[in-house]
């Protein structure tokens, strides 16, 4: 199945979920492909719809949060009256169940149509029939009861006299007697049967990032730099400080994907996290989050005050940079650098150790690099398709010279810093026995340096360039030839 996006004239952004490929039947793919009906009031909507509707009502701001609040405590048909209330409402994939998501957007690119039958939730059926994504036509029945299903069957005959498939509901008697065969109900079956779910744990691993807990490796650097790499009490705190930050990142991470879903769902790549496609619910991403946050902070406190202000603060920049700061073009980038930072500023706190002002500011040059980069990747892929922006940032197409140049530059005074440094670090740094070793870190730094960014000019280069140094060989290389040369530095002759 193709993997389609498109942007509705209310500025909703749509895309299919990759998680089934559905074969039509024969006839169903001939030029006289039967309209497919969707019983929109009992087989369509996702049991997650009611969080799913609140994370955009949120989005909406203040306005969007009170009216979804009032609705739900009104009694009244929640679902339908908070689409009436929010015209700027974006209608989420997750609001659909995803199976049918994927068979409708089959249906659509075999050609076919795609109706909705519905009593209590006409504004949502009109909102989906409006996009011309989801459905084609729409009917809306006005009562319910055996009654009422003659009156909804009645209809549906009348707008499709030459047949039409339904998706099976509570009671096909009433379909059968139509004459109609029922294809689309062993389709959606074959959705749940040929869907190849993952492990609990691999969903729970992929949703916390747990492979981004490599970044809390910086922790450990100022340790080993400040000459302390024998003590074994301020290993202990390091790794405290490790899981710490683990647990307060991936909570993080969650409040980003919360936050980002329509994005999410719309991304080449980022559509496949589990809570864009569905693998994970909400609510447990909710208790996810404050579960890292709690137990993240408790462990700051182990390690004092100062601790916990570092954590503190990189939660609270965290937040602004998912809410503010990643759609503003560069500041962006200063953002996650100051992130990365802050890292090393927690391996100081946690250790107890004075940390280097050299460290800092190799930091922030190198991963605003390494941020520059990741958003070159992001032009360079929206630039063959033609887009004007990216989806939930603050670039063009057109910013791509501009990014280059400044991911170079940053590129080359985080050499120049590591080169400085090897200059006066001898002479104040005891422990430095044979201070020319070190001269193999500035050439490693460039040389990887270089290749981040020949690669990104390719369009090579991973989404994530921490990702992508994990799994490429000569990254590895190169960061084990830096770690040899402060290392061997530091052994007596």
């Amino acid at each position: 199945m193709t993997v389609t996006a498109a942007r509705t004239d209310e500025g909703m952004v749509h895309s299919t979920k990759p998680t089934v490929l559905l074969d039509l039947p024969a006839h169903m793919t001939s030029a006289q492909l039967l309209p497919l009906v969707i019983d929109l009031d009992r087989e369509a909507l996702s049991p997650r719809w009611i969080p799913e509707l609140f994370i955009s009502s949120v989005r909406c701001g203040l306005g969007g949060t009170w009216s979804f609040m009032q609705t739900c405590a009104s009694g009244r048909n929640s679902l339908d009256a908070i689409v009436q209330s929010l015209p700027g409402l974006a209608i989420s994939d997750g609001v659909l169940d995803p199976k049918i998501v994927a068979l409708v957007m089959e249906i659509h690119e075999e050609g076919g149509k795609v109706i909705l039958l519905t009593r209590a939730f006409p504004a949502l059926a009109r909102r989906l029939c409006d996009t011309k994504i989801w459905a084609d036509e729409m009917i809306v029945a006005d009562e319910d009861g055996d009654v009422g299903e003659l009156e909804r069957l009645a209809a549906v005959m009348a707008r499709c006299p030459s047949g039409f498939t339904v998706l099976p509901s509570d009671d096909l008697s009433l379909w059968r007697r139509s004459g109609n065969s029922l294809p689309s109900a062993s389709l959606y079956s074959q959705a749940e049967d040929r869907a190849s779910p993952e492990g609990t744990f691999a969903i729970w691993s992929r949703a916390m990032r747990l492979h981004q807990w490599c970044k809390n490796l910086l922790i450990f650097v100022p340790l080993i730099l400040a000459g302390h790499a024998l003590d074994v009490k301020a290993w202990l705190m390091a790794v405290t400080g490790f899981i710490c930050f683990g647990l307060v990142a991936s909570a993080t991470y969650l409040i980003n994907d919360l936050h980002d879903l329509e994005h999410d769902r719309a991304h080449r790549s980022k559509r496949y996290r589990p809570l864009a496609s569905g693998l994970m619910t909400i609510p447990s991403a909710v208790l996810a989050i404050a579960a890292g946050l709690c137990l993240g902070i408790i462990l700051a406190a182990s390690a004092g005050p100062a601790a916990v202000l570092v954590i503190g603060v990189y939660i609270f920049l965290t937040l602004v940079y998912t809410l503010i700061l990643k759609r503003i073009a560069m500041i962006d980038t200063v953002a996650l650098a100051a992130l990365f930072t802050l890292r090393l500023l927690a391996g100081s706190v946690f250790c107890g150790i004075a940390g280097s002002p050299w460290l800092f500011v190799l930091s922030m040059f190198i991963f605003t690099s390494l941020a520059l980069a990741k958003r070159f990747s992001e032009i360079r892929i929206h630039a063959a398709r033609s887009d004007a922006a990216i989806p939930g940032r603050g670039y063009l197409i057109e910013d791509g010279p501009v990014v280059l140049t400044f991911g170079a530059a940053t590129a080359t005074a985080a050499v120049l810093i590591v080169s400085l440094y090897i200059f006066e670090a001898p002479a104040r740094q005891a422990f430095y026995i044979r201070p020319e070793f070190l001269w193999a870190a500035p050439v490693a730094v460039f040389l990887w340096l270089a290749r981040v960014w020949t690669l990104c000019g390719r369009g090579s280069l991973n989404d994530d360039p921490v990702e992508f140094a994990l799994k490429d060989r000569a990254s590895l290389a190169l960061g084990l030839i830096v770690a040899a040369s402060f290392g061997i530095a530091c052994v007596p002759a």
